[in-house]
């Protein structure tokens, strides 16, 4: 069924009108996602970001076996590495140019978004005896939650492919409301499968995803005869995509595999067991097959050099240190979990306010709007962005609930919820519309400005007074090392936090061994006599160096160096 059938076009007036609220909408998101993205624009504030940079070199080295990860999805690196190839970074910059890719992303995901916004417009039913919200009330409340949700929420400078998921989820809804529009075309189901297949690679949690947005294309054609071919084709095209990466995992692991990282998150949140160092503590949660060598027992100390590669290996292929695990279901500590999911989903809803003041103004709306019984009907006229919306939500609600993995789903229900308000015609009821709209949308965007003054700050002092090196406090660590004979290929033991150990990626290093994350103070609590049986035991591990951050203030330093005007350490082992 084509439902444009009863859509008027807007007059010239109207629609250049909403042309320039679009294009300011855009220059403001344009904008505020720079700042967002250049202001610590040195730093890497996710424990992630060092894999998928270590990925995206191996890419460029063209070392395949060492690229293909059954943990990490490869689009996000890919996009780095292309960064890498055309910038061509030095080590000072390389962190730098991952924050352009991320925003880069950030504008590709505002594209998508504008796709979707312009098909809920198309959407929009005006009746002669109906109300609705009107064209730019939609726009205003859409790009709001948008530039909102991709700040705060997923944020720019944050190092993941939660923003490529969340423009794809975007462009695949845009896609089936053209579809639900225009039913018979071909050309829409194959975009679609693309797009699928191109969510897989940036994040296979999609591949959980897909199947609801097939079902959902079908239900849009209305006829099953002609919507099942149609799908057929979309999944052809997905496996185009995404099949050649299936089939690289696959070889590596030796079975059939699409990732395997949801078993291990599964494993780590329900099934409590360690992430880092798992030694088999519980045997009905398996054996594992190769665990990283425990060489020290007070404070637990730990060497994993081998055979994985990358600045910090345990984490650079966790499910070669987890082969042998065995995750189970237990409904208790899964109900336990959702139950925590639901409570981070109301703690996201009071966050700065702003959902709750959409909240407030949706009820107003419907209860102004006189419909009874009748918004359910306006609500199932709107039933695809509220299943997507709630497979989403409902999703992470059973693993892990955090705000950069549900945004997406989270502006989708709330467009949901007001497209489809309708409301008797009075004649005060657009100027209550236009009221309850301007008092949602404007507080929004003056919070996300607001919020954003000292990104927007550090931004603007560091474009006109230039760099500070100083400020750049992993390549002056990093810097540090290799005046002191440390470079390229060097094993590393880390006293600290090993997955924020950046300055090895910068330096080429890798670490190798460490003390335990939870132990570390204990380290500097020992005797001198076992401390200095550690660091033994570290250059028995083949460390060349051994590296600490922030040790506490009155310790015994002797033998450590400091690096720069950093609060890091180094003791180099001697030979």
């Amino acid at each position: 069924m084509n439902d444009s059938r009863d859509l008027p076009k807007p007059t010239p007036a109207t629609q250049h009108g909403l042309i320039r609220l679009e294009i300011g909408f855009w220059l403001l998101a344009a904008a505020l996602g720079f700042v967002h993205a250049w202001a610590d624009h040195h730093d890497l504030m996710n424990a992630d970001a060092m894999s998928y940079i270590d990925i995206a070199e191996a890419y460029l080295r063209k070392d395949w076996p060492e690229a293909i990860n059954t943990y990490w999805s490869p689009l996000y690196s890919w996009l780095i590495a292309l960064g890498f190839r055309l910038l061509k970074p030095s080590p000072y910059w390389k962190f730098a140019v991952v924050h352009i890719v991320n925003f880069g992303i950030y504008l590709f995901a505002l594209g998508c978004f504008c796709s979707l916004m312009r098909e809920l417009v198309k959407r929009q039913r005006h009746e002669p005896r109906l109300a609705t919200l009107p064209d730019w009330a939609l726009i205003s409340l859409g790009y709001s939650l948008f530039i909102w949700s991709s700040l705060f929420l997923i944020t720019v400078h944050l190092e993941s492919p939660d923003m490529l998921v969340a423009a794809f989820v975007y462009l695949a809804t845009a896609i089936l409301l053209r579809i639900r529009r225009q039913p018979s075309s071909w050309w829409t189901f194959m975009l679609l499968g693309i797009v699928l297949g191109f969510g897989f690679l940036a994040k296979s949690v999609m591949l959980l995803l897909t199947p609801v947005f097939l079902i959902a294309a079908v239900l849009c054609v209305g006829n099953l005869r002609r919507g099942l071919p149609r799908v057929v084709i979309a999944v052809a095209l997905f496996i185009v995509v995404a099949g050649p990466f299936i089939l690289a995992m696959s070889d590596q692991k030796g079975a059939l595999t699409t990732g395997r990282s949801g078993r291990l998150n599964y494993l780590w949140a329900i099934n409590g067991v360690s992430n880092t160092h798992w030694q088999g503590e519980e045997p009905r949660f398996g054996i594992p097959e190769h665990p990283t060598r425990k060489i020290f027992d007070n404070p637990p100390a730990f060497e994993f050099a081998r055979p994985i590669t990358g600045s910090y290996p345990l984490w650079y292929d966790p499910t070669y240190w987890y082969e042998g695990s065995v995750s189970h279901f237990d409904w208790r500590q899964q109900i336990s979990v959702f139950i925590g999911g639901i409570k981070s989903y109301y703690e996201l809803f009071q966050s700065r306010g702003l959902q709750f003041g959409l909240f407030v103004g949706l009820v107003a709306l419907y209860t102004l709007g006189g419909r009874g019984r009748l918004i359910v009907y306006d609500l199932i006229d709107r039933w695809m962005l509220i299943v997507f919306a709630c497979a989403g939500l409902g999703l992470y609600a059973l693993v892990n609930v955090q705000g950069r993995y549900v945004a997406s789903f989270i502006v989708l229900l709330w467009l949901a919820l007001f497209s489809s308000v309708q409301m008797s015609r009075a004649p005060n009821t657009e100027r209550f519309i236009r009221s309850i709209i301007l008092v949602l949308a404007i507080p929004i965007v003056i919070t996300t400005v607001s919020s954003s003054t000292r990104e927007a700050g550090l931004t603007l002092r560091q474009l006109v007074r230039g760099e500070d090196p100083a400020a750049h406090e992993q390549w002056q660590v990093a810097e540090g090392l290799r005046e002191r004979g440390i470079g390229l290929g060097y094993k590393v033991a880390f006293i600290g936090d090993s997955f924020r150990a950046f300055w090895a990626n910068l330096l080429g290093a890798r670490v190798t061994a460490e003390v335990r994350r939870d132990k570390v103070l204990d380290f500097w609590q020992a005797d001198p006599q076992v401390r200095a049986s550690l660091i033994n035991a570290f250059a028995m591990a083949d460390v060349e160096a051994v590296v600490a951050e922030k040790p506490p203030r009155g310790v015994d330093l002797t033998g450590w160096q400091k690096l720069r005007n950093t609060d890091y350490y180094v003791y180099v082992i001697e030979r």
